[in-house]
Order: C-alpha cells, then structure tokens, then sequence
C-alpha cells in the first residue's frame, strides 16, 4: 500500500472513530485524548490532519454528510433515469428518500448540525463518478429549465438546506410541528422553489404554492 493511501485511511480511522464517539456521548464531552485513545494512535499524529477539535468536526460534517448524500443519491436515482421519468417527480422522491434518511438516522442529526448540504460543494473531493454524474445529471437538468450553472448549483444547495434544517428540529424535537405533519409542505415549497427560481431566469412570472 502506497504511503498516500496510508495516510488517507488513517485520517479515515480518525474521523470515523470520533464521529462515533462524538455521536454516542457529545462533541463537548469528547476530549482529543479520548479520540486518540480510541483510534489508537499518538496525539502527535491527530495533528498531523486537524488543527483543533473544531477543524475535525468540520471535516466530520463534510465527510459524513457526502457518503450520506451518496446514499440517499443512490436510493433516489440508480433505479430509474431521471430522462425517462419526470424531473419534478424524481425531486419529490429525492426529498421523500432525504427526510426517510433523517428519521432512519436520527442519532446523527445533532452531529451533522444541519450542514448536510455542505456536501454539494465536496462531492468532487470525495470524488464517486456514479454519484457525481447523477448529481451533473441533476444540474443539468436544471440547467434545461433555464437556470445559469451557478444559479442549479445554489438553488440545490438552498433546498437541501432548508429541508435539512427544517426537518431536523421536527425530527428531534417536534417543533414547531412533527415531520409528518410538516413533510409534504416541505416538498411542496421547494418544488415550488425550483419553479420560480427558473421562471425568474426566464423573465416570466412566478406561480404560487397551492
């Protein structure tokens, strides 16, 4: 194995085992020394890829969130072509399948801080060609319907956004409404966002939610 492999696994090892002890106590509760211990490597190493506790939980957020989209990505899309099925149908799944995840996965929710959509910008990092073409396909998509590039990149960041942050209080607290009673407005309103970000590009009105 290649001295750059070994060096990418161990920085795996680190941040797999302080999100797991991070996700079973708490961040604040978790020293570097319980995270080296655990990992099993000198303290001297921890520094070698994190300067603080602070800049590993941000690359936590970023690595977790990616192999998490990976897979809500994958249960979306792999099964149907979103060029034989209609767009909006396929968000709506993809939205259905996010909040499913959330609520299979509840435990992680206050690890994650809802900055899951921060993985949009890392997919190329955590580079999966399978999942990034379905997300390019998605853009592309969007693209079509008369969105800029940058435009499909930052309205996909802003609704991922806001279904993670909106969903994530109603999955763990049930404020200020239950994901049940909340979910289908929360698909509703981002659909609807999508529309009238693209008509907006286009020079057209806009359509309400109904």
């Amino acid at each position: 194995m290649s001295s750059d492999l070994k060096k990418i696994e161990k920085k795996m090892k680190i941040l797999d085992t302080a999100f797991s002890l991070f996700r079973d106590s708490s961040v604040n509760s978790t020293a570097i020394d319980d995270i080296v211990k655990a990992a099993g490597i000198a303290r001297g190493t921890f520094y070698l890829y994190f300067k603080d506790k602070s800049d590993l939980l941000e690359q936590i957020i970023l690595y977790k969130s990616t192999e998490y989209m990976k897979e809500i990505l994958r249960e979306t899309f792999l099964s149907e072509s979103s060029s034989e099925a209609d767009f909006f149908e396929l968000i709506k799944k993809f939205l259905n399948c996010f909040i499913d995840f959330m609520i299979k996965n509840k435990e992680i929710l206050p690890v994650m801080t809802k900055n899951i959509s921060s993985c949009l910008k890392n997919l190329p990092e955590f580079y999966d060609a399978e999942i990034y073409s379905i997300y390019e396909k998605l853009i592309g998509n969007m693209i079509s319907l008369g969105y800029t590039a940058e435009g499909a990149h930052m309205t996909a960041f802003i609704v991922i956004d806001m279904t993670g942050s909106v969903c994530s209080d109603a999955i763990l607290h049930e404020k200020p409404y239950p994901i049940e009673k909340i979910r289908q407005t929360v698909v509703d309103s981002a659909i609807t966002l999508i529309k009238n970000n693209a008509s907006a590009m286009r020079g057209e009105s806009c359509e309400t939610l109904e």
